[in-house]
């Protein structure tokens, strides 16, 4: 897969004569740029599975004897803090995200309840809750907006990173840990895409756009990304507009309605692979904070 786009996940020569676990990690990084580009949630939890397959490896990595019995001369130091710092900011990354997922399915479940609720003759009365829900997701594009740069930000960081100058298995340990941090970050990027909206190509989806990892492959130019939440927002409209003409039809109340519930089931699927996840981010951390620790 070839791509100009610093943030497509990369080939690495994994130090494999370190630790068996080294090879594990190799599969699962291939297995990951095998799903590049994540259109579909389908291939998002294709992709937290193989992030989960990761850390479990580079946890069996970095908690190994000879890593964490390292001499922790200066330059050895630093590349186990600055993992550390990384790893916090990518938590941090985490916590904003489950944060706006976590909004995001309150808002969908409140019109889903509201939809139902409300038999056809009485639809006016859901005209507030249609446009609070409206309101909601202009605040979380520009929330995913936010986000985004975050992400672009902090890989930018971490690529340019020079991890060398100590000892050499280390260093190469921290290498790895930088390629996995960088394929987190990357589908981190994809759950927040499939979650936005792109009705008129703002400027708001157009810096999206920019931010997300793309590929020039052929066999993927055709490809759009699979985004519920987008065919909500353009229904939603047509449904406010007929609401305001008295114009409204049970049948299309029923495809907002099934559209609702398959992004909150979409949302939820998210949440419990990335809960998963999250664990693993922490042993992480245990294991670099054991290695300073001994």
């Amino acid at each position: 897969m070839e791509s100009s786009n610093t943030s497509e996940l990369r080939s690495s020569s994994l130090p494999s004569r370190l630790n068996p676990s080294c090879s594990r990690i190799e599969i699962s990084l291939n297995k990951l740029k095998k799903l590049v580009p994540l259109y579909s949630s389908t291939h998002i939890h294709s992709g937290l599975v193989c992030l989960i397959d990761l850390y479990v490896s580079v946890d069996e990595l970095i908690g190994s004897s000879r890593t964490q019995n390292v001499n922790l001369q200066y330059r050895n130091k630093a590349l186990v803090e600055d993992a550390l710092d990384r790893s916090t900011r990518l938590m941090d990354s985490y916590s904003n995200l489950v944060e706006l997922l976590a909004q995001m399915k309150e808002n969908v479940r409140a019109l889903q309840f509201a939809l139902r609720r409300k038999g056809i003759s009485t639809y006016a009365s859901i005209e507030g809750h249609l446009l609070d829900y409206i309101l909601s997701r202009k605040k979380a594009k520009k929330n995913i907006v936010g986000c985004l740069a975050s992400l672009e930000q902090l890989e930018r960081e971490t690529e340019s990173y020079l991890v060398a100058g100590g000892d050499h298995h280390l260093s190469s340990v921290i290498g790895v840990l930088r390629e996995v941090f960088i394929a987190t970050i990357s589908v981190f990027r994809y759950i927040l895409v499939t979650l936005s909206s792109k009705p008129k190509l703002d400027k708001g989806f157009s810096l999206i756009l920019k931010l997300i990892t793309t590929s020039k492959s052929s066999c993927h130019k055709s490809q759009e990304i699979d985004n519920d939440a987008d065919i909500i927002d353009l229904t939603l409209d047509s449904l406010s507009k007929n609401i305001k003409k008295n114009e409204c039809k049970s049948d299309e109340v029923q495809m907002v309605t099934e559209r609702l519930h398959k992004v909150d089931c979409q949302i939820e699927g998210y949440e419990v692979g990335l809960d998963s996840l999250f664990r693993k981010l922490i042993q992480t951390r245990v294991s670099l904070l054991n290695i300073l620790a001994n």
